[in-house]
């Protein structure tokens, strides 16, 4: 794999853990206190007030989904045909990119990526 392929991958596997920071940010900065002035103000806030400030923190949290999925499909694929992951450790791997994708995209392509390969001995093995 190239080094670009790499440095392209790594960055896809750090976008979900970054963009889950931001969002908190986002709406702990922005959102949270909108809903707490809404929540003190006289009468009815409509619906369409409401969802019409939240329409990019919405957009961004599904776009991030579907990013995060295709993501988990890919390092499935790629841990099942990694030859140089054990079985017992792709089994481990697949569990964790279900469970945990967000922190377990970037260990994986970190120790599974990135480095590159070893060639192997000219010596004989016994």
């Amino acid at each position: 794999m190239s080094r670009s392929k790499k440095v392209l991958i790594g960055l896809l596997a750090f976008l979900p853990l970054a963009a889950s920071a931001i969002f908190l940010v986002y709406f702990f900065a922005g959102i949270f206190p909108e809903i707490l002035r809404m929540e003190h103000e006289q009468g009815d806030v409509t619906p369409e007030f409401f969802f019409g400030n939240m329409m990019g923190f919405i957009a961004g949290v599904i776009i991030l989904t579907f990013v995060q999925l295709g993501l988990m499909i890919y390092f499935i694929i790629h841990a099942i045909n990694n030859k140089r992951v054990k079985n017992e450790e792709r089994i481990i791997w697949v569990l964790l990119f279900i469970l945990v994708s967000t922190i377990s995209f970037p260990i994986y392509w970190g120790i599974r990526i990135w480095p590159e390969e070893k060639p192997e001995s000219n010596f004989v093995k016994m």
